[in-house]
């Protein structure tokens, strides 16, 4: 498996996240990828700042849990 995660400022739309998985059934890969997107979002310490039209603020809780 691959992951790769973008850093810096990104826009609304931007892809951020790329989950790359491989196995010799589709159901696995896609079991795989889903579990390793849940990981990722519950695990890795990432830290966001929004930016709005009414100003900056940082998310103090970005993954579930």
């Amino acid at each position: 498996s691959l992951i790769l995660h973008r850093v810096g400022a990104i826009r609304p739309a931007d892809a951020i996240v790329l989950v790359a998985v491989w196995s010799a059934h589709r159901a696995a890969a896609f079991d795989a990828s889903r579990w390793l997107m849940e990981e990722l979002k519950s695990r890795a310490p990432f830290w966001k700042k929004e930016t709005l039209s009414e100003g900056e603020r940082w998310v103090e809780k970005n993954t579930p849990g």
